[in-house]
């Protein structure tokens, strides 16, 4: 196979799953029949690439691995005809509208070719996964087909689509690109507030410990399924940890505060920001775990290959002695 082109297995199941009908709910054509070569038969059906394959190519997502391009995960079964106008106008066909179709059209399949039980049963395991109802295809698509290292890929695309606006915000404020009124804090009431803000620098980072190891447990032991709903909330927490840091950062920058204080806001700001770069990059980390499946990565159903990584939280090494002069400096200032 080369990478990232489906291999035949995901072709045929793709095409399968179908039932050879082009997915586009307003086509619908049959993509297979019989051919003047009676050992032969006509196909005009394809395996389209939801995220395109390469750069360059219809919406194609430069944040997912080539292993994820070609999982079944990220195909869908057209006509040759429908493959080429989806492909050609990417901006009326997005890659959430193809998910839709692909699902709508697996749907009405197994209503109209499965067994009474076999639709009680799909019923039940989408009951089960309603919690994910609100969320982008492509999760929800990752959870259905579960292809081999789903668990990584799920929580990938759900901390992808989960953090993306908090990490939007804080390169917006960053930037300048935005105002947001808060408090106005005088100088009798400086003193508590910046004890609240520094109470908040010190334990916001402290949470993420226990929320990776389990987050590592949710994933399950090699061999077995990870558990959804534990992944799932994790990714919660995590988001939740993320906003209330952008928040923090928000409160610093927008506060007003007397002059004389500026120094000592200007120490606070951005210890915690920029840690949020270390929760940012632990997609691109699951991603890279994902690209290891089905190469020689050196590791036995036996013997796994373990993957350590530490997020890199951390602060300037004077910080605490920046902080404590600017306070006597500030103190002094009061008293003189």
């Amino acid at each position: 196979m080369a990478i990232p082109d489906f291999p035949r297995q995901t072709i045929e199941m793709l095409a399968r799953r179908a039932r050879f009908q082009c997915s586009n709910p307003d086509c619908a054509a049959q993509t297979i029949g019989p051919n003047s070569d009676p050992d032969k038969a006509t196909l005009i059906g394809e395996a389209a690439h939801i995220r395109g394959a390469k750069p360059g190519s219809s919406r194609y997502d430069p944040a997912i691995s080539d292993v994820t391009r070609a999982e079944i995960t990220n195909g869908i079964w057209l006509c040759r005809n429908c493959h080429g106008q989806v492909d050609r106008d990417a901006m009326r066909y997005p890659a959430e509208l193809l998910f839709a179709w692909r699902k709508e059209h697996e749907d009405r399949v197994l209503r109209e070719l499965g067994s009474r039980g076999e639709r009680i049963r799909r019923t039940v395991e989408m009951g089960n996964l309603e919690f994910l109802l609100g969320y982008p295809q492509i999760i929800q698509r990752i959870v259905m087909d579960k292809p081999e290292g789903w668990e990584w890929r799920f929580v990938a695309e759900l901390m992808r689509h989960l953090n993306k606006p908090e990490l939007k915000r804080l390169q917006n404020l960053r930037a300048g690109h935005y105002f947001r009124p808060t408090l106005r804090v005088g100088t009798n009431e400086f003193i508590s507030w910046l004890n609240e803000r520094t109470h908040v620098t010190s334990n916001l980072i402290r949470p993420f410990t226990h929320l990776f190891e389990r987050l590592t447990l949710s994933f399950g032991a090699p061999g077995k399924p990870g558990n959804i709903e534990e992944m799932h909330d994790v990714c919660i927490l995590i988001h939740g940890m993320l906003a209330q840091m952008v928040d923090h950062e928000e409160i610093l920058e927008f506060t007003q505060l007397p002059s004389e204080a500026e120094e000592l806001r200007t120490i606070l700001q951005d210890i915690v920001g920029q840690n949020v770069a270390g929760l940012a990059a632990l997609p691109e980390k699951l991603d890279e775990m994902v690209a290891m499946i089905g190469t020689d990565h050196g590791g036995t159903k036996e013997n796994p290959r373990i993957i350590t990584w530490r997020v890199p939280f951390s602060v300037p090494a004077d910080v605490n002695q920046q902080f404590e002069a600017a306070l006597d400096r500030y103190v002094s200032g009061l008293t003189e």
